[in-house]
Formats: structure tokens, sequence, C-alpha cells
């Protein structure tokens, strides 16, 4: 179960880690600002999202 919470943390931390350094900068270059401001909430969201996973995986450790 750990090992699988391990694994979800950097899936999402890698996700978010993509879509705000590529996805945004492609977005904002086109010109597509509504795409630009969802894949900001949507990579932010999947980083608090991993952070909540790891904090509450530190507690029950």
């Amino acid at each position: 179960m750990i090992r699988l919470l391990a694994w979800s943390i950097m899936v999402l931390l890698f996700a978010a880690l993509v879509l705000l350094a590529v996805d945004r900068n492609i977005y904002r270059t086109s010109g597509w600002t509504r795409e630009q401001r969802f894949t900001s909430i949507l990579g932010w969201s999947y980083a608090v999202a991993a952070l909540l996973i790891l904090a509450g995986l530190l507690i029950y450790l």
C-alpha cells in the first residue's frame, strides 16, 4: 500500500511538472488563454493532491 502511494505521488508530481512547465507555455505562446488557465488549474491541483498524499503518508509512518 505504501509503495502504491509513493508511486502515485511520483506520477502526480511528474504530471503536474509537465502541465505547468511545458503545456502551459505552449498554450501561452499560441494565444489560447482558456486552455492555458485550465492547464494551470489542473497542474496545481495535481501538485496539491500529491502533497496531501505525501503528508498523509508521512503522518501514517
